[in-house]
């Protein structure tokens, strides 16, 4: 008797020892306590070994004199804190790619029994081993579902490697523009001070009017205003940058200005936008998204297949009878039928369905927006750098002319407040250019302009 049962007990200690040897254990990984910027350019990556975005991949870096807003764009790839977390993200995928490959684990039941009172003795044990059916049968869709979305994270990460890159850019040319616009600023705002503290003296001894010396001011304080503005805004774009680096918000970024590229036309717009759906990655992920949907759609048709479990069992009975059997699990589809799923799954499809449809068509407007304002820009540009340093070289003899008394004050005032407007116009549409060539290459998907010719 005390032998029988050891061995009925044996079974379900050796599947007990089986299952636990094959259990994960548990490692502590606490968060982070603190900021991990960097607090000197000296800490960015710039092996750009690993760069999978197609379009930068002709870009060197070279920090020995100072950084374009390309070579930015690449570092920005390579440090961003939040594409680093991305990437550590596509483990999850992965590991769920893995886990869809896995075969259902077969389940094994034993039990024992041993009679306490009447006339049979014998110690009754069974065995069973069952498989289940249903998650076999789905195995092949869970794969292709776990690989689309997989692909489709992948694809996701690549598009936001692209447009931080490009966000980098666009960050760079505009502190770039703000800082040459102050450096211009800086020079008219001396001039202008010295104009003015002049003038306050020749008030002091009523050699000018007042309505003169408020004139003087009054080109001061709007070289001063235009020299605030051009400040604060290149400071805030190297701020952004700064963060899109991971860096922290003083470090000072040795940017320089890139050489003016070529731009492209409406023939290689036009081609690029044709095939635009098989290049660009976040078209290219919500593909892979709706086929992993797909999978979805059919793995819940194919559930509906009523055969869920099958086991064969092995049993000894009190009386000494063993018997052998087969048991099927099956699922009636009267209330239920796994039509609920169905539909839902097919719903979501659809509705992938028409988040594609929806990104074609914003795609198509981004591009003819970016191609109307990059026109509207370029076209000013060329009008307004003919007429610029025209105005300017006719207001340059206007202060000495002023000081001779051959114009008034509110002469010389309505002249230097347009120059310094249409200088600031010039700059505007000359940033407003670059910044709309660099929008169009991103929903093209296009490598920039300027670095085509690199080696």
């Amino acid at each position: 008797m005390r032998i029988a049962g050891m061995r009925g007990v044996l079974p379900m200690v050796l599947a007990a020892a089986v299952g636990l040897s094959g259990c994960a254990t548990y490692h502590a990984r606490p968060l982070p306590a603190s900021p991990d910027l960097g607090a000197s350019p000296e800490r960015l990556k710039v092996d750009a070994a690993s760069l999978r975005v197609a379009p930068l991949k002709t870009i060197r870096i070279d920090a020995s004199d100072g950084l374009t807003p390309l070579e930015v764009a690449v570092l920005a790839v390579l440090n961003n804190p939040d594409l680093e977390a991305k990437r550590r993200a596509l483990g999850v995928n992965e590991a769920q790619v893995f886990m869809a490959g896995l075969l259902p684990d077969p389940q094994i039941t034993t039990s024992m029994d041993k009679p306490i009172s009447g006339p049979d003795h014998h110690t009754a044990y069974s065995f069973g081993a069952g498989l289940d059916l249903a998650g076999l049968l789905a195995r092949s869709y869970n794969r292709r579902a776990a690989r689309d979305t997989a692909k489709a994270a992948d694809l996701n990460l690549l598009w936001s490697e692209w447009s931080v890159a490009q966000q980098a850019r666009q960050f760079a040319e505009t502190a770039l523009a703000d800082e040459a616009r102050a450096a211009v600023l800086r020079q008219v705002l001396a001039l202008a001070a010295d104009r003015y503290a002049r003038s306050a003296h020749a008030l002091e001894n009523h050699d000018v009017t007042l309505q003169t010396n408020a004139a003087d001011l009054a080109v001061k304080l709007d070289a001063e205003n235009q020299l605030f503005t051009a400040t604060h805004d290149a400071q805030k774009a190297r701020r952004d940058l700064n963060a899109l680096l991971g860096l922290r918000a003083d470090v000072a970024l040795p940017l320089m200005p890139a050489p003016l590229g070529g731009v492209y036309d409406e023939a290689s717009v036009q081609h690029a936008l044709a095939n635009l759906p098989e290049r660009r990655p976040d078209l290219l992920a919500l593909k892979a998204g709706y086929g992993a949907q797909d999978a979805n759609v059919r793995k819940a048709i194919l559930a509906q297949f009523p055969l869920n479990n099958i086991a064969a069992n092995y049993a000894k009975d009190p009386a000494g009878t063993t018997t052998e059997g087969l048991a099927l699990t099956l699922a009636l589809p009267i209330f239920n039928g796994g039509r609920g799923d169905v539909r839902l799954q097919n719903a979501t499809r659809e509705q992938l369905r028409a988040e594609y449809q929806a990104r074609l068509d914003q795609t198509d407007a981004e591009v003819r927006n970016a191609e109307r304002e990059r026109e509207g820009a370029r076209s000013a540009v060329a009008v307004l750098s003919v007429d610029v340093p025209r105005l300017e070289a006719l207001s340059r003899p206007a202060l000495a002319a002023y000081d001779r008394r051959d114009i008034d004050s509110q002469t010389y005032l309505t002249l230097s407040q347009n120059v310094l407007s249409k200088r600031a116009d010039l700059d505007d549409k000359t940033l407003a250019a670059r910044l709309a060539e660099i929008a169009l290459e991103t929903a093209l998907f296009l490598p920039p302009a300027e670095s085509r010719a690199a080696p």
